[in-house]
């Protein structure tokens, strides 16, 4: 079931940042991607999760949000 792409009210790539936290209404399990393989992201590191909003993906840590990895749109 993919659910990693919401529509409107999402943060724009240019604000995903390493070393920062994911904002709270993005770690819900709804932008989780767990069918990581078929948008050709690597598998996740114990710990940490990728969330898809509009496109773009980010990795980050499960425990504490924070950013490890960056994915915009159209950059794979």
């Amino acid at each position: 079931m993919e659910r990693a792409n919401r529509p409107a009210g999402a943060i724009p790539h240019r604000d995903w940042h390493r070393g920062d936290r994911l904002p709270m209404e993005y770690r819900d399990r709804n932008y989780t991607v767990d069918d990581w393989h078929q948008h050709g992201l690597s598998a996740p590191p114990r710990g940490y999760h990728w969330v898809g909003v509009n496109g773009d993906y980010v990795l980050a840590a499960i425990a504490t949000g924070v950013i490890t990895s960056i994915i915009m749109s159209g950059a794979r």
